[in-house]
Order: structure tokens, then sequence, then C-alpha cells
């Protein structure tokens, strides 16, 4: 009888995403049970599950173990590895676990049975309806080499949010806490609320990664130098006031209040915060297309010798750490430190004439210098030279010299690297976007697509937050006489919209569930509380090989990016630990979005129809190597 026979697992100390390989069709299989194990003390946990069976129904969400509402793919995801979504507690690192997955049929003599093990009566009433469809193990099945639960990957000390909040969970937590998912103010109220459950479990280790180099400052007699785009949290202003004394911050301006036509209507009252309490504050205010987008932190020794940096694409918000995916992450590498702390003060010394005032539109005047430019147009800058860094390439923005507006004629430096890149990608490219360009041209979609059909055994996969950013998108055109937006665009949720025409290319949109397109006992969901959905700015280069490279930072990796902003965009190559667990996190927010977007593709709601398969159909596109290509490639 074939079987499991081989385990994966690779977790980011949020995620695991483990996978694993058959030696053939199992016949009868209905799924696979998996189990998480702890090696020093023996203890196990059956990983959950909300997906009935046809037939069956789950309408309070109640979870089963997944050895009686089994997997039924060759990939999973555990969510819960440390963070529980009901309490603030959270495993300890440290730990070492591992994976146990088991095939499982209807129950029949000479099978052993699989427990049920959760209550089948919760509150008086039967768990869920439907008749029960008892299990037995097909086989052994195998288990996973023992994986490290930590924060250090590779050289970086590494955080992600749990920030995406189309969720079923999310959508129940905010049902019990008197909130709808069209409430964007009380939900928005939420995710500020420190210490609420909410804002806990979505935020992840993100805020303490992005805070700890102003806590080591205050404790180990450095200073820090900042470097923000943003600024709109409570708990984050409130780190930055109680190191004041240890503290620089470079603050740009946040973008057009919609409705007042006001520029930092969102940064004005948490940077006046910060100047009422006394910290050394410089304003950087285009108030224009260009912006100031870096995120970073350099941490400089009692000595004022740079020693570390934190950057990535977290925006120090509340929405940024709760309402999206980002990551973060602090390297102790003095020599990086240098660099960026060359570009920090670089930044600083680049003064243009402020706005009218702080809330006025700014013009062709609020712009980038040219020696600022200029400086930047090499990687890894240093005192007019390039210096080697290990495993690292670093890139500052804007780095044209002759140019501060787009120009798609001319390619980037920094992209033409990434590109370059690309190109050379053996296995996998795998990315996470916010808006790079219209259509993803002239940026690391297209680059990736045309790779992935000049080589149809590279594996491209990526999710894109903004729907102008598909490569099948079309734009609304405009009556002629009355200059309206008809509606005869088209927002795509899927690239390509046929999947056997590229059966190596998958690209998705952030989506959510509504109420047309629920499946059975699922409810709406929560897309977003702000402008930005998916805001990584991430892609993985052939994780598995020894070259492995992470392209990472504030850069939305598209050509305005590289021309107008202040950015800076940090290349790792060669840590296969670091780009794994950039990996696992790419692949958690993929891999949700992909159901969603597929979801809203049919336009289907809730039907019968929905639920787990009762036969073993659903298995033999795994089995024939027709589906699951990157469970077969990663970890």
């Amino acid at each position: 009888m074939p079987d499991v026979i081989k385990v994966r697992a690779a977790t980011n100390n949020e995620v695991t995403f483990l996978s694993w390989d058959l030696d053939g069709m199992i016949p009868g299989c209905l799924g696979f049970e998996i189990v998480r194990i702890y090696p020093s003390t023996g203890e196990e946990r059956c990983l959950a599950t909300w997906v009935p069976f046809k037939g069956q129904r789950n309408p309070r969400w109640i979870p089963q173990d997944s050895g009686v509402w089994p997997v039924q793919k060759t990939f999973w995801r555990d969510l819960t590895v440390r963070r529980r979504r009901d309490s603030l507690e959270v495993r300890r690192d440290g730990e070492m676990i591992a994976y146990r997955v088991r095939p499982v049929g209807d129950m029949k003599p000479g099978l052993d049975p699989v427990p049920v093990r959760p209550a089948q009566v919760v509150d008086g009433k039967p768990a869920y309806t439907g008749a029960a469809r008892p299990l037995g193990y097909l086989g052994n099945g195998a288990v996973s080499p023992p994986i490290f639960l930590g924060q250090m990957f590779g050289k970086a000390r590494v955080a992600f949010t749990n920030g995406v909040l189309s969720t079923q969970w999310m959508s129940h937590a905010l049902a019990e806490a008197g909130i709808k998912v069209g409430q964007r103010d009380k939900i928005r109220a939420e995710l500020q609320r420190p210490g609420g459950e909410i804002r806990t479990y979505l935020q992840g280790d993100v805020p303490d990664v992005l805070t700890s180099l102003l806590k080591r400052a205050k404790t180990q007699g450095g200073t820090v130098r900042l470097a923000l785009y943003e600024l709109g949290d409570d708990e984050l202003c409130d780190a930055i006031i109680e190191a004041k004394d240890v503290v620089e911050v470079i603050l740009s301006n946040s973008g057009r209040d919609d409705k007042t036509k006001a520029w930092d209507a969102g940064n004005a009252p948490f940077r006046k915060r910060l100047r009422d309490a006394g910290v050394t504050l410089t304003n950087r205010l285009f108030n224009n297309s260009h912006i100031g987008h870096n995120k970073f932190a350099v941490y400089r020794d009692a000595q004022g010798d740079a020693q570390a940096v934190m950057t990535g694409s977290t925006n120090w918000t509340s929405t940024g750490i709760c309402g999206q995916s980002n990551n973060a992450f602090i390297r102790d590498d003095p020599a990086m430190a240098k660099v960026f702390d060359a570009y920090w003060e670089r930044m600083k010394a680049d003064v243009f004439p402020p706005p009218a005032d702080e809330s006025a539109a700014g013009r062709v005047a609020q712009a980038q210098g040219v020696p600022f430019r200029r400086e930047n147009r090499r990687p890894n800058p240093l005192n007019g030279d390039t210096v080697p860094l290990d495993g690292l390439t670093v890139w500052f923005s804007p780095n044209d010299p002759d140019r501060n507006k787009k120009d798609i004629s001319v390619r980037p430096v920094d992209l033409d690297d990434v590109f370059r890149r690309i190109r050379a990608a053996k296995e996998a490219v795998l990315f996470l976007v916010f808006n790079p360009s219209r259509l993803g041209d002239n940026s690391i979609i297209d680059q990736a697509v045309a790779a992935a059909t000049a080589n149809p055994k590279l594996i491209v996969q990526g999710a894109i937050s903004d729907h102008t950013a598909m490569p099948n998108y079309i734009a609304p055109t405009k009556d002629p006489v009355t200059g309206k937006s008809n509606k005869d665009g088209k927002s795509p949720f899927v690239f390509p919209e046929k999947v056997w025409e590229a059966p190596n290319i998958s690209i998705v949109r952030a989506a959510n569930l509504t109420g047309a397109t629920i499946a059975r006992d699922f409810q709406a969901e929560v897309l977003t509380v702000g402008h930005a959905i998916v805001h990584d700015k991430i892609v993985i280069i052939d994780p598995m090989a020894d070259n492995a490279t992470v392209v990472t930072g504030s850069h939305n990796l598209g050509y305005k990016a590289s021309y107008e902003n202040d950015e800076n965009m940090v290349i790792v190559e060669g840590d296969k630990t670091f780009a794994a667990a950039y990996a696992v996190h790419m692949l958690d927010v993929f891999d949700h979005y992909k159901f969603r977007a597929w979801r809203r593709t049919i336009g289907k709601g809730p039907s019968d129809r929905d639920g787990l398969s009762t036969d073993d159909k659903w298995l033999k596109p795994y089995a024939d190597d027709r589906k699951g290509a990157i469970a077969r490639y990663f970890p």
C-alpha cells in the first residue's frame, strides 16, 4: 500500500509550512492527519481543521482534529505553532518540534481507528451536524526531522506580522466583540487597543523588533537613528518618547487626506507629540509624489560606531503592525550598519525648502538633491565608494542623478540588479508586493513571469495587494462626452485565469470572502482597514539553493521607488535559513489569498457541494505530480 514517505517542515517562528511526499496513489485516501510533536517531552498535538465533509455542517465554526476532518492536499500551514488565537499566551522560544503525517480513509475491518479527541458535544449541542464519518489509518505515515523554534534566522532576528484580516478567525473574533466586518472605525480602534487579544495575535513579534534597538540604546548607553515614513501608533510613539535622550528621528510626511486634501494628516498628531516631548526631530516633508518611504533604525554604540540595523516593510502605525502582511529584521553587522548610518546622515544633510506649511501641497522644490541621488547610485555606498558586505548588497533610493521622476526608458540600477537575479533563477521565484506598477510592467512581476515563460520548470508564485498591478488587469475607459469612468474594466483575482496555460505560474490578488462568495458555514470577512493589504516588498529566489537570495526592505520593487522615493533595499545572498523564513511567510500569505481569489473568481455562494471530498479523486493530481509543485520543492 502506498504511504507518506517523507515529511519536511520549515518555520519562521509564527507559521510552519510543511509538505510531504507519497510513493503513489493511496486508494481510498480521504486526506491526512497532521500531528505536532514535541520530542523533548513526547507531547503530541493534532492540528485543528474547520471544514467538514460534504453532507456535514459546522455552523458554529468549532474545530476538529485533522484526523476527523483531514487535510486534502500535500502541504499545510500550522498557524498556531507559537500563538493561540484565543489567548495571550505565547509558547516559548527554544523548543524543538516535528510533525507526523498519516493518510486516513473510511474505517473498515483491519484498519486502526483514528481517535476522535475533541468533545463532540459543545454547550449541550453536537459540535457539528450531519452523520459522523469514522476514519481509519491507511498507513504509518512519516515524521519530519525536528525543527527549532526561535527568532534568529542566519545572522538576523526576523519577525513577521499575522496581519491578514480576511480570516474566519478574525470574523468570529470581531463578532464576539460586537463588531461587524463593515465597521472599519471600530475595527481600527480594536487594532489600536494595547494588550487586546486581536492586536496581540496580529502583530506577532514585530513591535518588539521595531523598538528593540531603542531599548538596547537605553540599557547599553548607545544611540539610535530612525528614518520613518509614517508614525501612527500610540505604543510605538511612546517607545520613541521613552528613548528621547538616545534617539534622533527623521520623519517624512504621510499622504494626503482624501476628504480634507491636507497633507501629513496621519503623522501630524504624532509629530507634535515627539516635538512636545523634546525628541530630536528632523522633518522631511515632500507633500507630493516623492515620499520618504524608509522604515529603518541604526544602533550606534557608546563610542558612536554603528553596530546594527533594523529594516523591513513595516510602517510604525497600528495598521502596519496589525492590518497588513509585513516583515522586519535586525542584523548585528557593523559594516552594514555603517552604510545605513552614512545614508541617514546624507539624508539629514539633503535639505530642501519646506512646504508653505506642514499640511500644504509641496511643489517642484520639494525633492531630493543631485548629490544625494548620485551617491545612492552605487551599491553599499560609503564615503564615495562601494564597500564589501558579507552576503549582502544594499541599495538606496532615489538613485538617478539626472532624473527625479519615473522614466521607463532608463532602468534604475537597483532594479537592474534584482531583475538580473530573477532571470538567473533556476528553481523558484516567490514574491509578495503591494503595488510596484500598473500591470506589473517594469517591475519584479513582469520579470518573474518572463523568467517562468522562458523556463517552464521555474516555479513562480506571488501575491499582489493592488489589483491594478495584476498582469491581466484591464483599466476602465472614460466616456468621451462626460469624462466619467465606465465600469467596463476588469479587476482580476488570479493570473493566469486558465491555470493550464501556465502551470508553473500562479499570481493572486489579495481578496476576502464576501456574502456572494463565501463557502458553506464561512462568514464574510474584512479585507482591509487602510490602504494596503499585502505590504511586504519581498522576492525570494531559489530558497533551497546554496545561493538562496532574499530581496527585502522598503522598496516597492518598481521604477517609481527608485526614481522618486527615499528607500532602502537589502539583498541577502547565500543564507538558506533566512531565505526559508521568508519563504514560509510568503507561502503563508499566498496560500491564504489563493483560496479567496479562486472563490471570488468563480463567484460562487454557499453550496451543498462545499466541503471535503468523500472519495479519493482529489488525491490523483497530487499523486500524478499535476498539483503541488511547491510542496515537492519546499521545504
